[in-house]
């Protein structure tokens, strides 16, 4: 499975599990726009269209998708119509990742969904399949109840009366009694000896008498239950992002380097992270942090992190 095809996945799966989850839902739609932003620089970086300064920005991941957007349509990967729909959900995912409450429906986050998964040639995965089954388009209603469609669809009779027997022969099946097999009886028959012996066992522990102990002290009983000590489970530490250049984002990286790859959850001035539990790294004169927000993973410089409560 290719990494746009695991967003994609992750997307749907947020999407299952999300019900009216705005923070859920926000995620999916993150997932979605991230693997969007994937298979658009891919195409990019195969057009002849792109100058040198706009291929380095993609390698670089300091693209925006203004740019981006602009460059897909004017490589033919977008219309213009849906160049205003990606630059729309753009700016609601830039809302959400910089804290912003996400008020979007799950309706309209499952058709942004099945819309990047047919941009990037993913409509006949399973998971498009499952989330699209649960909405009925208003076109194909109207379409399966016009008397065209309605005729079109109707069953033959020698198939109605295949359908009417399938159906008469599981009414059968869920009414039938128990069977009386050979090995059906000798089943029962071993639970009921199981029974019986687990019956006389029991009795015989409780007319058993005691022990007496020596010195005539009280019989010691042995089968007090030890209680495990209780087990503590860490609680997640938390940072906020700190010392940003004035009016620029942050970005995580998917190694501890400032060459590397960026997520594409920018961070902004005050955003809170989870710290996950990794030993820090040195790398370029600098330590790394390895940390999570809004559904993603990457390494953030020790010196932009504000660690604890402050």
């Amino acid at each position: 499975m290719t990494r746009i095809e695991e967003k994609v996945q992750r997307g749907f799966d947020l999407m299952r599990r999300a019900g009216e989850d705005s923070d859920l839902l926000g995620a999916a739609l993150l997932a979605f726009h991230s693997a969007l932003s994937d298979y658009l620089d891919a195409e990019l970086r195969r057009s002849p269209l792109l100058s040198d300064v706009e291929r380095q920005a993609i390698d670089e991941g300091t693209m925006t998708w203004p740019m981006r957007a602009t460059l897909a349509q004017r490589a033919g990967l977008l219309t213009e119509k849906q160049r205003d729909r990606v630059l729309e959900i753009n700016r609601v995912r830039t809302g959400f990742a910089h804290g912003e409450g996400f008020a979007g429906s799950a309706r309209s986050v499952a058709a942004y969904g099945e819309f990047v998964a047919g941009l990037c040639g993913l409509t006949s995965s399973a998971a498009t399949r499952d989330t699209a089954a649960h909405r009925v388009p208003t076109g194909a209603h109207r379409a399966a109840t016009s008397p065209t469609a309605t005729a079109a669809a109707r069953p033959s009779a020698t198939t109605a009366s295949g359908l009417r027997a399938r159906a008469e022969e599981r009414k059968a099946r869920r009414t039938a009694p128990i069977p009386e097999s050979g090995s059906f009886r000798v089943a029962l028959a071993a639970i009921a000896v199981l029974l019986l012996i687990t019956l006389a066992v029991v009795g015989l522990q409780q007319l058993t008498p005691s022990t007496p102990s020596i010195a005539g002290a009280p019989p010691t009983t042995f089968s007090a239950t030890i209680a495990p000590p209780p087990t503590n489970t860490p609680t997640p530490q938390k940072a906020r992002i700190v010392n940003l250049p004035p009016g620029a984002p942050g970005w995580l990286r998917t190694t501890p380097s400032f060459r590397a790859p960026t997520q594409p959850i920018p961070l902004s001035e005050g955003l809170e992270v989870t710290l996950l539990e990794r030993d820090p790294v040195d790398a370029e004169g600098t330590r790394w942090r390895f940390v999570s927000v809004g559904g993603y993973d990457g390494w953030c410089p020790e010196h932009n992190l504000a660690i604890g409560n402050g």
